[in-house]
């Protein structure tokens, strides 16, 4: 391969050949060498595509800088920290986004090996998403230190101090000493490969007042996104509002709204896992802020039969009609799985909810705000799923733990005719169930129209208000057995859901559809109206074409209002 780089230095172009200073690297493609390099200019344009035979690179460094050279290898460019790359095209239509669903490696009690290994794993994902010209990558919640935290008292290992966005600190050129390897080498993966990265860490930050020493402060823990850019700058960090069972962890004296830019034009907000349930901050971004695309990070644990991971994603992306690419932690023996690239209204892009593989890149083209068009992506999800295809007894999903929500506590009607109509509600709240179906007469499954209008446990420490109206699959007759996932031959060939909310309500509140089948995806056959009389607002999800398998399908909906913590 022939490469020439091309250096102007000081406003003087000079070429350098590929055997002079080459910096040697590990196979993770990282200097071994450990000086950090002078301050680089921020000057710097990318004139070549991945993946040809001839290679440019033009770079602005400053005069003490002109002995760094870069390395350059097959369809990659891997430079030194002073080399940033900047996107080839922007395209006025999408950009490019992958997320990661990734099983971390834990080394029992070992931060340093556990945050080593899966920071390595990250550095690949990072270049192979660069090598499919990928503008921006998304890691899951606790993917770098495993959901195996410690107590408090032994949080530090498991730590890095995040610096301020308004500091513009790349932490690959910095000296900050409390920040760790793990972010240093993460900034360096977005410089070297010119990516934005998103990832969440354990940050801990040391609290002064006015009247103590620094030997007297007081450290506090965060469950935080960081964003670098493509020079590797910390250019977004979000400290998670709403922790769920997470005592390692504090919260900020005010609740964080963090937005960020791009160089493809387009802004993002940013927030984790439990979040998405909650007003703050998740609608301030979309309804205050007028952000339309999210990077969400979660450790989701599924809930049937209308809180499962990809289920709720593609739920929030389409109630609130923006962009969400969701990286989820891999580990389905107790309950972590699940992440997709949603559109909001233009469908699903890519979604994820399998045993195998263990973690997975899923990479597309996400349509831009202006551009809101029907996605060439919708309808070609991934929707496999295991077991036997004739049912003669109850073949439940077994690949997964799932949680199941108390359905003993929502209101239940049977639906035993091939025509079904069903009319549950009180004070402020009415739901209506039409469906039309062939029961399967050798199978136990049921379904049953259900109404919930209360609150209900989140976790051990909130009191949630919830409305939800819909219909669920059962093991057989009884109420108890709802919320299980098994294989159904019984075919609906309509289904109508309408939920009636008072308008000084719906404002307020978020109303999701919820639909699932029996491979854990949503599915896109379905039609949705919001329809606004008088002090009246009907939300109306209805089926669009025959199918089976049916796990749960209705309209799920927060009252935020009725919200109590413990």
């Amino acid at each position: 391969m022939s490469v020439k780089v091309q250096l102007e230095i000081n406003g003087k172009e000079r070429q350098i050949g590929k055997e002079r200073n080459v910096i040697h690297r590990d196979d993770l493609g990282e200097p071994v060498s450990t000086p950090l390099p002078m301050p680089c200019r921020d000057s710097t344009q990318r004139d070549a595509t991945r993946g040809v035979n001839m290679l440019f690179v033009r770079a602005t460094i400053n005069q003490t800088d002109k002995h760094h050279a870069w390395e350059i290898e097959r369809n990659r460019i891997s430079p030194d920290p002073c080399t940033i790359f900047m996107p080839e095209q922007v395209s006025p239509d999408y950009y490019t986004a992958a997320v990661v669903e990734f099983s971390p490696t834990y080394v029992w009690g070992d931060a340093l090996k556990t945050l080593t290994n899966n920071t390595n794993a990250y550095i690949k994902y990072i270049e192979e998403a660069s090598r499919q010209n990928a503008d921006i990558i998304v890691f899951p919640e606790d993917g770098l230190t495993s959901t195996h935290l410690p107590s408090r008292k032994r949080m530090d290992a498991w730590t890095t101090a995040i610096p301020s966005p308004l500091d513009e600190y790349v932490p690959c050129t910095g000296d900050e000493v409390n920040v760790s390897e793990t972010l240093k080498r993460l900034s360096c993966a977005a410089r070297r490969n010119g990516i934005y990265v998103v990832v969440n860490i354990a940050e801990k930050e040391l609290t002064i007042r006015d009247d103590e020493c620094s030997s007297n402060g007081t450290w506090h823990y965060y469950n935080t996104n960081v964003v670098f850019d493509r020079t590797g700058k910390v250019i977004a960090r979000y400290r998670k509002v709403n922790l769920y069972v997470e005592p390692q962890f504090d919260n900020t004296e005010i609740p964080e709204i963090v937005t960020f830019d791009t160089d493809f034009g387009e802004r993002f907000g940013t927030f984790i896992c439990f979040d998405i349930l909650f007003a703050v901050p998740a609608l301030n971004l979309t309804r205050i802020e007028g952000v339309s695309n999210i990077v969400y990070t979660t450790a989701w644990f599924s809930e049937t039969p209308f809180l499962t991971a990809p289920q709720t994603q593609f739920g929030w992306s389409y109630a609130e009609n923006v962009n969400l690419l969701a990286a989820g932690y891999h580990r389905p023996e107790v309950g972590n799985a699940g992440s997709g690239i949603y559109l909001g209204r233009n469908g699903i892009a890519n979604v994820s909810m399998t045993r195998d593989p263990e973690y997975r890149l899923l990479i597309s083209r996400v349509p831009k705000t202006k551009v809101l068009t029907e996605s060439p992506n919708k309808g070609k999800t991934d929707q496999k799923t295991e077991g036997n295809e004739s049912p003669k007894k109850v073949d439940t999903l077994d690949w997964i733990t799932l949680l199941r929500d108390n359905v003993t506590t929502y209101r239940t009607s049977l639906l035993k005719y091939h025509r079904n109509e069903v009319h549950l509600m009180s004070k402020g709240f009415h739901c209506q169930v039409e469906a039309e179906m062939e029961i399967d007469d050798s199978s136990p499954i049921r379904y049953n129209a259900v109404y919930f209008n209360d609150v209900r446990l989140y976790g051990t420490q909130v009191q949630a208000g919830v409305r939800l109206c819909g219909l669920v699959q059962c093991l057989d007759n009884s109420v108890k057995s709802c919320g299980f996932v098994a294989r159904s031959n019984t075919t609906f060939s309509s289904i109508k859901v309408t939920a009636m909310f008072f308008n000084y309500d719906y404002q307020k509140i978020l109303a999701m559809p919820s639909v699932l089948d029996y491979s854990l995806h949503p599915f896109d056959d379905w039609s949705y109206v919001e329809n606004t009389r008088g002090a009246e607002t009907n939300v109306t999800i209805t089926l669009n074409k025959p199918m089976k398998d049916l796990i749960a399908f209705g309209i799920y909906s927060r009252f935020f209002d009725r919200d109590r913590w413990n």
